[in-house]
């Protein structure tokens, strides 16, 4: 139950509003002044500068009246006297918010029935953490600079200086240094996100794209020898768009994880996204590695769903290069395969490659190089024929390897899948900031709905100031505020 509409009378509203409005009003007038005095040393810049300053002064008052207010309240409400007792008066505390440092005081209560129980009315009904220095506004920031970008650079170069100019002119600042530590340790309170998404209309052919990339692992018992955590990255996609010489992908979809049974994961999530029973033929795009061709089965769900694998290029072509320097047998090689289909010529031409190596090692190598490609024959040539090629390096690049892999930094395979799952939740176009503020700390599932997005704001009207006479619940709150006067 709600218990602020019990305290804040019709009495307190008005006083602190009214407050507001002329502390407001003062500061507009000294800002105002301070221009007019001397017109001819007017500049942009300070006045911009002195604008942001006035604000963040400002809302760092009105957020401690409100909290001052909130707190006297309660403390002389028949509901507070019924059940606590006044333990501790004016005990202080500081967070730290987009506006800067914040300082107030409130009053600490001690139950009755026990008297052992302690609690802070202001934080409980304000949602305020304990022992939190940064409010959830500037670690929710936070967390989504370290998603997309990583926890080092947002911890020297963070969002909140966009939001706040005065914090990039004050390095100093704490909200505009916080620490990497820190960081991490926000991204694993909040665990795996749990997020529900949108269903993607689909045609009757499906493409799934899939590699692994290997990250470092930490391992505190042997820390001579590196191990590593190996992460699988599928890309999801209905089909592709040109423009100009680059495709895009369209009804995308990326799913990252570490879990041993990949497959099942994916087709957990993906199930609810595409529709199976429309979807004839699922391309598989790959590098054809053990892990991936084990489980293309679970990817058919319906009897007429047709896996079809399709070995790519890339990997076919590096292949050919590390076999032999020589181009011209390169393009032998390249020709046998994609040109003439010619299995035989190309087993004769890697046979003789073999056979022309002195070294017992290299001629391992490159024999293990001819079973590949004879391994995954049918593949090549299905790739050959796709109006689709795999671009899934790029993408294992930009997706995981950027982000956990191109720096000396070993994860904690603890941890590895809630850092995974905020990177693929941002992938896919999640607001991470939204996210953390609505879901992070609840037990609710995120459902990301691109319709529920309301413009009815911009809807045509004869009024002056369209957005009072349209009924969404944005409306309603200004029309509140407009009418403030006349509603009393």
């Amino acid at each position: 139950m709600n218990i602020l509409p019990q305290i804040l009378n019709y009495e307190t509203k008005s006083f602190y509003i009214n407050s507001s409005l002329q502390k407001i009003k003062v500061k507009l007038v000294n800002i105002i002044s301070s221009i007019y005095k001397d017109l001819s040393k007017f500049k942009y810049i300070d006045f911009f500068l002195s604008l942001q300053r006035e604000i963040n002064l400002l809302v760092k008052e009105l957020v401690v009246d409100f909290i001052s207010l909130l707190d006297k309240s309660y403390k002389d409400s028949i509901e507070r006297k019924k059940y606590y007792y006044i333990n501790k008066s004016n005990v202080s505390r500081t967070i730290f918010t987009i506006y800067g440092e914040i300082t107030f005081e409130r009053t600490l209560y001690r139950n009755k029935s026990n008297n052992k129980d302690f609690y802070y009315f202001v934080d409980d009904v304000l949602n305020l953490e304990s022992y939190k220095l940064y409010d959830p506004i500037v670690r929710g920031i936070t967390i989504s600079d370290a998603v997309n970008y990583n926890p080092n650079n947002a911890s020297y170069h963070s969002s909140l200086d966009y939001f706040n100019v005065l914090n990039y002119l004050s390095r100093n600042n704490r909200v505009s240094t916080i620490s990497r530590q820190s960081i991490y340790r926000w991204i694993r309170e909040c665990e795996s996100p749990s997020i529900t998404y949108e269903p993607i209309d689909n045609r009757s052919t499906l493409y799934v794209m899939a590699d692994e990339k290997w990250i470092h692992k930490q391992d505190r018992e042997c820390t001579k020898k590196k191990k590593w955590i190996m992460s699988k990255c599928f890309i999801i996609f209905t089909h592709i768009k040109s423009k100009g010489r680059r495709n895009i992908l369209k009804g995308k979809h990326i799913f990252i994880t570490i879990s041993p049974k990949p497959y099942k994961e994916l087709m957990n999530e993906i199930c609810k996204i595409y529709d199976f029973e429309k979807i004839k033929t699922i391309n598989l795009l790959s590098d054809a590695g053990t892990w991936i061709l084990a489980g293309k089965s679970e990817l058919k769900l319906y009897s007429h769903n047709r896996i079809v694998v399709n070995t790519c290029e890339f990997h076919v072509k590096q292949k050919i290069c590390r076999s032999t320097k020589n181009k011209d047998l390169r393009e032998i090689l390249s020709n046998a395969i994609y040109e003439k289909e010619d299995k035989k010529l190309f087993i004769q031409v890697m046979d003789a490659i073999i056979k022309s190596n002195e070294k017992q090692s290299r001629k391992d190598k490159i024999t293990s190089y001819k079973n590949y490609i004879v391994k995954h024959w049918k593949g090549i040539i299905a790739m050959k024929y796709s109006s689709v090629k795999s671009s899934m390096e790029s993408h294992i690049s930009h997706c995981i390897a950027s982000h956990f892999g191109s720096r000396p930094k070993a994860y904690s395979d603890k941890y590895i899948q809630t850092y995974l799952k905020f990177q693929e939740a941002s992938l896919n176009n999640i607001n991470i900031l939204d996210f953390y503020l609505k879901f992070s700390c609840s037990n609710k599932l995120y459902s990301y709905n691109e319709k529920e997005i309301n413009f009815s704001i911009f809807d045509k009207s004869k009024s002056n100031l369209p957005i009072r006479s349209s009924a969404n619940p944005i409306s309603i709150i200004i029309n509140e505020i407009v009418n403030f006067n006349s509603t009393f």
